[in-house]
């Protein structure tokens, strides 16, 4: 009977140990990365940036200039003029909205909503493209992020988010589905 080599004194067995071990590697690197190890402190990731005397860069400007203090923003509270929408085989259910600031001159309009599909046959999206609002009488898009699919006979909750100016005067959220549009004003109540 001639000898039989080990796997691992062969030239693909040596091969295969040495891949294996600088995959161990790699990922003991990744977790260890993941885990905050090779971070550098806060301090060393400042960049100093020199000037010529007499001279101000961008930062100095910016910190010279006074900051006028904000206007308060007053708290409006986005009230639907109806809430459950149904479209054939989709359901719509207005649960809570916010209206929040992000500048003085615009906030984000956050609308949270549960979306069933009663579909017998196919999953639906339930995404921002079925969505728009319209801001003074120009339809405006999203700009969260929402894109799902949902499956037949389930439901999911998402949130659709739209930028709107402070000094805006009418709102109408619209639902675009099945080839229909049902527009919904939007009441902006002091709380």
């Amino acid at each position: 009977m001639p000898d039989e080599k080990s796997f691992w004194t062969t030239l693909p067995g040596i091969i295969t140990g040495f891949a294996g071990i600088v995959t161990a590697i790699t990922g003991l690197i990744v977790a260890l990365n993941g885990a905050g190890l090779f971070s550098k402190p806060a301090a060393a990731n400042k960049v100093s940036a020199e000037t010529k005397p007499g001279a101000l860069n961008e930062a100095d400007s910016l910190i010279s200039k006074p900051i006028d203090p904000q206007k308060p923003v007053e708290k409006l509270n986005p009230v639907f003029s109806m809430t459950q929408i149904k479209i054939e085989d989709h359901e719509y259910k207005i649960i809570s909205s916010s209206l929040e600031a992000i500048t003085p001159e615009s906030s984000s309009l956050k609308i949270k909503i549960k979306y069933k599909n009663n579909s017998n046959y196919s999953p639906a999206t339930f995404w921002n493209e079925g969505f728009r609002l319209a801001i003074d009488g120009a339809l405006t898009a999203p700009s969260g992020d929402l894109s799902e699919l949902v499956e037949r006979h389930a439901e999911l909750v998402g949130t659709v988010i739209f930028e709107v100016p402070n000094n805006t005067s009418s709102l109408v959220f619209h639902i675009l589905d099945v080839g229909k549009d049902v527009a919904i004003p939007i009441k902006l109540a002091s709380d």
